[in-house]
């Protein structure tokens, strides 16, 4: 999915908890950042009850420090 979303493009993912706390792991090392997380349901007080997760994947920059010494 990373090499298919452009830069500052948005995903929507629609899961259980569990699912969505395992992706939230992996969000620095794929340089994407949360947006939101809200219940799917809110009127529902289950602890693995649906949740949506909005994820913006970020820009790629070259730290200045990298570029001086290719």
């Amino acid at each position: 999915m990373d090499r298919i979303l452009r830069p500052t493009g948005f995903i929507i993912f629609r899961d259980r908890r569990p699912i969505i706390e395992f992706i939230k792991k992996f969000l620095t090392a794929l340089q994407w950042e949360s947006v939101a997380v809200v219940d799917a349901e809110p009127n529902l007080d289950s602890e693995d009850g649906e949740m949506v997760f909005v994820i913006q994947k970020k820009m790629w920059l070259v730290d200045d420090s990298l570029k001086d010494s290719a």
